[in-house]
């Protein structure tokens, strides 16, 4: 089942005794969002491919019509003893060529629409799946650096309005910015 935005909105991990996430939840959901990115992109790649070959069998049809117009040139040319016969066929062969080859590039560029809206589209996804993985990651990274409260803040007093405890003692300040907290995979 493919990961939506709302999936990633909406994920809730479990807590471990100790207020922290599981490593392993958190992990098996960044390898599903990887998943789902590696999709897209092949998707997006795709499109792109195809998108050069429509654009190329394009480029083939212009050519054809291009020497079809050379060959009318020429029949009409050779056929100067017969002008009236070859002048109406020539007219022939050209609405059905201008036929074919209006409808050929209609075909190609309708075809070529489709698949640039849905390059755009997929960019989009793209760019949006960046900016929700992101945040997700900048939320659990300052959950992750967030120091716990004090029994005295106004988190403990909502979480036990009941209870009445001695105030936990002051953390002494760091000396040094801590370093950015890295992801291991567990084993």
């Amino acid at each position: 089942m493919r990961i939506t935005p709302l999936d990633i909105y909406q994920r809730e991990f479990s807590r471990k005794k100790l207020g922290g996430l599981d490593d392993t939840e958190v992990y098996d959901f960044l390898k599903k969002v990887g998943r789902e990115y590696e999709a897209v992109y092949a998707e997006c790649k795709n499109l792109k491919d195809q998108n050069q070959r429509l654009t190329n069998q394009m480029k083939d049809y212009l050519e054809l019509e291009k020497t079809l117009k050379q060959t009318l040139i020429s029949a009409q040319k050779a056929s100067a003893d017969t002008k009236n016969n070859a002048e109406k066929e020539a007219e022939l062969i050209v609405k059905e060529a201008e036929i074919q080859a209006e409808r050929i590039m209609d075909e190609a560029r309708t075809e070529s629409e489709i698949i640039g809206k849905e390059i755009r589209e997929l960019k989009r996804q793209k760019r949006m799946l960046k900016v929700e993985l992101r945040t997700v990651l900048e939320s659990y990274l300052c959950m992750l650096n967030e120091e716990p409260p004090t029994m005295g803040s106004r988190t403990a007093t909502m979480a036990a309005p009941a209870q009445v405890a001695a105030p936990a003692p002051a953390a002494p300040a760091p000396t040094t910015a801590p370093a950015a907290p890295t992801f291991h995979e567990p084993n």
